[in-house]
């Protein structure tokens, strides 16, 4: 899962990084599928998490996980409210770039991940910020 596989990494991590985040931001992330699928369920999971008063952080996470982030611009495209949901913590990056690389509760490889996330998101800003991902994080798998 997203959450076993982050925390792992993030115990190999020499930088501040704060586990507890990391494993329950991987817990709670997808929370959103639970009213759509699409890539709005950032926003819902953000929402549900509002409502119950969860910390800031999780919900920070939930916003800024799709993909490797979506700027304003591709978010007013998708119908977002008009934001940016870029990662900003080294823990939401984390999550992010490790939920990319789980596939079908099973972690792939970089080059699968990189084929698959080329194959659903054409912008290239955003794969830039994958491969920015992978060169943060990837030597810990």
């Amino acid at each position: 899962t997203v959450s076993e596989n982050a925390l792992k990494v993030a115990k190999k991590i020499n930088d501040k990084i704060d586990e507890n985040v990391v494993e329950i931001g991987g817990l709670l992330h997808d929370i959103g599928r639970s009213k759509t699928n699409s890539v709005f369920h950032g926003i819902e999971g953000a929402k549900i998490l509002k409502r119950y008063n969860i910390d800031p952080v999780f919900i920070d996470i939930c916003k800024n996980h799709l993909g490797s982030g979506i700027e304003r611009e591709e978010a007013e495209k998708l119908g977002l409210p008009k934001e940016d949901y870029i990662p900003k913590t080294k823990e939401e990056r984390l999550i992010a770039y490790i939920d990319n690389l789980v596939i079908e509760d099973r972690l792939v490889s970089f080059d699968d991940a990189l084929k698959n996330f080329k194959s659903r998101i054409k912008n290239q800003r955003s794969v830039k910020r994958f491969l920015e991902m992978h060169r943060e994080f990837g030597k810990y798998l």
